[in-house]
């Protein structure tokens, strides 16, 4: 557990004071420190984003999880925070407005109309002006009772300039068998304190302090496509900051069952290609041309499309229903790259949004 790493005690301070300097941390606190005196400090102020589009439902349960958290209850003494929880509506009608409006004002409400869950995002930097720390999460998920604690503790020992935390998959229903041999759902297994290049949004706490000095924004290009994280925390490695895992700080992501399917999860592999590509055009050095760049994403598609042929028959041969999948995985993230590389960003998130 994180604590274990340091050797202050934090007392607990929830204040909704303004913060008179602005610099994000909000009124006084006090921090005990072994065989001292009490000394004054401030709270951590925080802002918890949870960016949402048309799932009231889904928004609720994500909600309640983050107010029954271990650092909202009145034994809590690790840390000194200040926290406000926001959820960015993108729906220009305000759909959310109703599951919010009951915990106001508890919990902050506002409506950001530009599509894309990059505004989104832009407009959580933007609410979250007077925090030191910005953290994300998703409307489909629900939190671990230690889930803040775990993330913001963390962050104090070391304050790397992000902190990206643990997410599992849970299923309405079984997943088929296709879907297990391909491993759809499943992510890489790190150890906390492991360094990342990049990391997504899904659970993922920001250091504002770096983020200002470092003028980043998420490129709103990559709106209605995906990869808006994953481009902005490169972007963020690239120029120095410094990017951690915490295994402890765990979220649980409710798969909705119309993505478990064959033909939803290959898209999202063809997605995933594409966006890749997008990404490391965008990240190349001036000394490499754009062209370049492109033709070695076209050339690392083609060899993936080559690689999955291969797997998917040698699959047909033996029977063997994981070569088959995993070559098809293969395929669809190989033939995204070089569609990638050719210009195309393939817009998986605009579909959502015509439907009714």
């Amino acid at each position: 557990m994180w604590a274990c790493a340091t050797e202050m005690r934090f007392s607990r301070l929830w204040s909704n004071d303004v913060d008179p300097a602005g610099d994000g941390v909000g009124g006084g606190a006090v921090v005990e420190e072994p065989g001292s005196e009490a000394v004054a400090s401030t709270p951590i102020r925080v802002t918890v984003a949870v960016p949402t589009f048309r799932r009231p439902a889904q928004l609720s349960r994500v909600l309640a999880a983050i107010l029954s958290q271990s650092v909202f209850e009145r034994d809590f003494v690790q840390l000194a925070l200040d926290i406000d929880v926001l959820v960015i509506d993108n729906d220009p009608a305000g759909g959310a407005r109703e599951a919010v409006a009951r915990l106001q004002p508890t919990v902050g409400y506002v409506v950001e109309p530009t599509p894309g869950v990059a505004a989104v995002r832009n407009r959580a930097l933007d609410e979250a002006a007077s925090s030191r720390l910005l953290i994300f999460v998703d409307d489909d998920e629900e939190p671990t009772h230690r889930w803040l604690e775990e993330l913001v503790g963390f962050w104090t020992v070391g304050q790397p300039d992000a902190v990206a935390g643990k997410v599992v998959s849970v299923f309405p229903v079984e997943r088929n068998a296709w879907l297990t041999a391909a491993r759809a759902f499943e992510r890489p297994e790190r150890l906390t304190g492991q360094p990342m290049r990049a990391a997504a949004t899904n659970n993922l706490l920001l250091d504002l302090a770096s983020i200002r000095r470092r003028e980043l924004r998420f490129d709103e290009r990559f709106g209605l496509s995906g990869g808006e994280d994953a481009l902005f925390t490169a972007q963020l490695s690239a120029a120095g900051g410094l990017i951690l895992w915490c295994d402890e700080a765990l979220v649980i992501d409710h798969t909705a069952a119309e993505r478990m399917t064959r033909r939803w999860f290959l898209v999202r592999a063809f997605r995933t290609g594409s966006v890749q590509a997008a990404i490391n055009t965008r990240l190349a050095r001036p000394s490499r041309s754009g062209l370049r760049v492109r033709l070695q994403c076209s050339a690392g598609g083609i060899g993936r499309m080559t690689v999955g042929v291969s797997a998917f028959t040698l699959g047909v041969m033996l029977g063997s229903l994981r070569h088959r999948a995993l070559g098809a995985k293969l395929i669809a993230r190989g033939a995204g790259l070089l569609s990638g590389s050719l210009g195309h960003l393939h817009q998986e998130y605009s579909i959502r949004r015509r439907r009714p």
